[in-house]
């Protein structure tokens, strides 16, 4: 009878000699990044700090627009609190700057990063300037100021306000 070698060290499972348990670790570790990374890039693409001179405020203090109800979202009527005087800003108006006009958030739903459009709304004041971030497809620039967009920029945070 053979004798059988019962001290033997026990067998790591090894995948390309990495064991199986630390290559788990850092393929989760990895997976977290991205998703991290993921994350920060969809916060922070597409915006700017611009520095702009109000001119005009032509925007209720609560607006949302109409949307119909898709699979994670509920269907919402449009709702303002008044009509913008400037019918070519939109339902919910807009802000008149030195850059052209700037959309504010809407009501609801409420955003997760930035301030709310009430917010938003009660800092600015006409004539005065501010550091303003903004969500636009391309940095908003003086040259814009008096052109049309289908899409204006929209106003995230009111960043600091200068002295009026």
């Amino acid at each position: 009878m053979a004798k059988q070698d019962t001290e033997a060290p026990a067998l790591v499972e090894t995948i390309f000699t990495i064991p199986v348990h630390r290559l788990i670790l850092w393929l989760s570790l990895a997976a977290g990044a991205m998703v991290l990374i993921i994350a920060i890039w969809a916060m922070t693409h597409n915006r700017y700090v611009v520095t702009v001179d109000v001119r005009g405020m032509d925007a209720p203090r609560d607006c949302w627009e109409e949307i119909e109800g898709g699979l994670l979202t509920r269907a919402r009527d449009a709702k303002r609190t008044r009509a913008p005087r400037r019918s070519y800003l939109g339902y919910c108006g807009g802000v008149l700057t030195t850059h052209g006009a700037f959309a504010l958030p809407q009501t609801y739903p409420r955003p997760w990063v930035g301030q709310t459009r009430a917010e938003i709304h009660d800092r600015l004041k006409r004539t005065c300037r501010y550091d303003l971030v903004v969500t636009a497809d391309k940095r908003p620039s003086r040259r814009d100021a008096g052109k049309s967009r289908r899409n204006p920029p929209v106003i995230r945070r009111v960043m600091m306000a200068y002295p009026c």
